[in-house]
């Protein structure tokens, strides 16, 4: 649902997808490891009982679904971050604006890893302090304040220093050798799609057919890549010293990101749909397109995961079916907006199934050809769920909590260890946290739900107060 009372548009819908997608990457961090749960509730890759990583094991699960549902929201905010300036040919501006957005992803991705406290080797109260004073420098260095050009650009300096202070101390006079090389992944990997993505989609905005035959490209590199002596060779393995910031292997995540632009793209163009309210016939047909989309994703996990191919095929038809019983003879402007992405839903995660027996099948890690697909598919007709909760329970507690770490996404990510887990140490919390966890597995869930709790709430606070960290 588009809120449209804003001088600029924003989709709260697409903040629902990407809070959804951001709290369940922590959720999948903080659940215990135990062989006494289901493989389910964990990587597919890395599950019971052993938990050792297995690259033969196909199949995904649902925490395999968050971090390319968070790709796919980033792509999908693309139009409605740069829209008016592309219209208005401001061309440098955005240049600047994607440049400078990769590079402060790759300081928070390379700080993330480094002052974590469970990487620092001092003891458990400087390094507890010293995350409190890197997540208190991610604020300067983040938030867009207000004021003179000396007092925004002097905070955001102050930041800076101050990571640069804790990173000396540490690895200099505590000796925890500092390693460029050694970032969080998951948010280099967004470093180098908010730089090429955004970039990419800034040259195809105005034509899909571009935008296609880019992906098509890249598909020409993903599958000569091993020709020895060949020229796509040479792109995919181009310069190993750049691999610390950039490595041509990171752009397979534009499969995710440029069909989300194109989710945004179809939503920017139908924004004034949203203009006016649901009709009765719209509300119901758009709640048994959310509970379809739903199971839609429900089914396909579950067969992938379980490897009931067959099963999943079939069943791929008779919610194709389905889908196409229900809205054929719909007319109403928002179904006939949600018939596209219906559509454009099947199209990736029908090209993906032809795909998922490639490399022994679909696999998050190493990321399978088919994976990037189905996921963009199912992300496409998740989102009919998510935009169904924004329509009709925008006034539900969690919903909005959901909308605003969604809206908040770095400080969501990583609250977590820089905030939640040192003042929980501090308070000799964490350590009775940890022990009701060796004590059984079902009391670590305790944990869980603790620190699942309070990144939400923390998240939403920070939100509502306005404090938004943007790159």
């Amino acid at each position: 649902m588009v809120n449209t009372s804003h001088k600029k548009y924003r989709n709260l819908s697409i903040d629902l997808l990407r809070g959804l997608a951001i709290v369940g990457m922590v959720l999948a961090a903080v659940i215990p490891w135990t062989a006494e749960f289901p493989g389910w509730m964990y990587h597919a890759q890395v599950g019971p009982p052993d938990f050792k990583f297995n690259p033969d094991r196909p199949g995904i699960t649902w925490v395999d679904l968050v971090f390319p549902f968070f790709l796919f929201s980033m792509g999908a905010a693309f139009p409605f971050a740069l829209k008016k300036s592309l219209e208005a040919g401001q061309y440098t501006s955005i240049t600047k604006i994607v440049l400078r957005r990769g590079l402060l992803l790759l300081v928070f991705a390379i700080a993330l890893a480094y002052l974590t406290p469970d990487n620092l080797t001092g003891n458990s109260i400087v390094n507890y302090l010293s995350s409190l004073a890197a997540f208190a420098a991610f604020f300067l260095l983040f938030m867009r304040f207000e004021g003179t050009a000396v007092k925004k650009y002097g905070l955001q300096a102050l930041g800076i220093l101050i990571l640069i202070a804790l990173t000396y101390y540490h690895s200099e006079i505590l000796g925890n050798t500092f390693q460029k090389e050694k970032s969080n992944i998951i948010i280099l990997v967004l470093a180098n799609m908010a730089v090429f993505g955004t970039l990419l989609w800034v040259l195809s905005a105005n034509n899909i057919y571009l935008r296609i035959a880019i992906l098509l490209c890249f598909m020409g590199v993903w599958f000569t890549k091993d020709i020895a002596g060949s020229w796509t060779s040479a792109i995919w393995n181009f310069h190993p010293k750049l691999h610390w910031f950039y490595n041509f292997a990171y752009l397979k995540y534009l499969c995710i990101v440029l069909p989300g632009s194109i989710l945004g793209d179809l939503i920017w163009k139908n924004k004034t749909v949203f203009q006016t309210e649901f009709t009765k016939s719209e509300r119901k047909s758009t709640f048994v397109l959310a509970i379809l989309a739903f199971l839609f994703v429900a089914f396909h996990v579950l067969c992938l995961y379980e490897r009931w191919i067959v099963v999943d095929l079939l069943g791929h038809l008779v919610f194709a079916v389905l889908f196409y019983l229900f809205l054929k003879d719909k007319k109403d402007d928002k179904i006939v907006f949600y018939k596209q992405l219906v559509l454009c839903g099947f199209m990736f995660s029908t090209v993906g199934l032809f795909f998922e027996p490639l490399d022994g099948g679909i696999k998050k890690d190493p990321s399978s050809f088919s994976y990037w697909f189905i996921t963009s598919g199912l992300a496409f007709l998740f989102y009919l769920t998510c935009d169904y909760l924004v329509s009709f329970c925008k006034d539900n507690m969690l919903v909005k909590s959901l909308v605003r770490c969604g809206q908040n996404p770095m400080i969501a990510y990583s609250v977590s260890a820089f905030f939640i887990t040192p003042v929980l140490g501090l308070l000799h919390i964490l350590p009775w946290l940890d022990q009701l966890a060796g004590s059984s597995p079902y009391l670590g869930l305790i944990k869980t739900a603790v620190f699942i709790v309070l990144m939400i709430a923390i998240t939403s606070y920070c939100t509502k107060k306005q404090w938004f960290w943007r790159s």
